[in-house]
């Protein structure tokens, strides 16, 4: 019979980030009363205050379970990709399994456009379907290195190229996954409508894939750039969370929820 840390004296955080808005929470964390670890899958350079601890590896729910009875954890903060579905799962399980709250910090997304080149889709399944139907090739993938592996049934019959993070595992994954190195592309993600533009009309690319992945992952500028070059964008729609998610707007709403559910704690009290 697991114990609810709901109740524990304690003022940790656990924080599961990797993302632009994962640093936000380390940021806004700083010289706040409480301790948090910063988690996130792989390991990354993370430049962390004084109050705050890192470890990286996935979890099981059996081993987050572990983590937050070992470290006494009173709140846990999901800053990680809307698209981390095994996270989101994991952290749904666990936080119920020990009755802590889950804040979830969400990124901004531009409303959904209605655009003829715009093709909102449920999944990449339904992404290869319709390139296949469509006949549409050679393609550009925005989506990252982890969809390379779900967008094999196109790539492995049709040319595919695929951008992805400048780094060393990135490389590694797109090669264990046997995608040919002529269509691998690590570049950071576009931030201008008309470099992206350029590399659409550069490729050739008949079609782009993305997912919606907010501001952050400047889904905007994708969305202009293939557009503006007149090909079609598909959308891979992003998860719902859990419902029992609370979601917190920015800096002052996640302090002030926290100050409310752990007040008056004294951590190793």
């Amino acid at each position: 019979m697991l114990t609810s840390l709901a109740s524990l004296p304690t003022k940790t955080i656990l924080v599961f980030g990797g993302t632009t808005e994962g640093k936000q929470v380390a940021a806004w964390l700083t010289d706040t009363e409480y301790t948090f670890w910063y988690s996130t899958k792989t390991q990354v350079e993370v430049n962390l205050p004084p109050n705050g601890r890192y470890r990286w590896g996935a979890f099981t729910t059996a081993t987050l379970v572990e983590f937050c009875q070992l470290y006494r954890v009173g709140c846990l903060v999901h800053a990680s990709h809307p698209f981390a579905e095994a996270l989101h799962a994991t952290v749904a399980e666990a936080s119920q399994q020990l009755g802590l709250p889950v804040l979830r910090l969400e990124r901004e997304y531009p409303p959904r456009q209605k655009h003829p080149l715009i093709r909102h889709v449920s999944d990449y399944e339904e992404v290869i379907t319709r390139l296949r139907a469509a006949g549409l090739a050679p393609v550009l993938a925005l989506s990252g290195v982890q969809t390379i592996e779900r967008l094999r049934g196109y790539w492995q019959h049709h040319p595919m190229y695929f951008r992805v993070l400048p780094r060393a595992s990135s490389v590694a994954l797109a090669d264990q996954a046997g995608l040919p190195a002529d269509w691998l592309l690590p570049a950071w993600p576009g931030t201008d409508v008309a470099e992206e533009m350029a590399l659409i009309q550069r490729l050739g690319v008949q079609a782009v894939v993305t997912k919606e992945s907010g501001e952050s992952g400047f889904l905007s500028v994708k969305l202009a750039a293939a557009l503006a070059a007149g090909v079609p964008i598909f959308v891979v729609q992003r998860p719902t969370m859990p419902a029992h998610f609370r979601p917190v707007a920015g800096e002052g709403e996640l302090l002030a929820y926290l100050h409310t559910h752990l007040h008056g704690l004294t951590a190793g009290s």
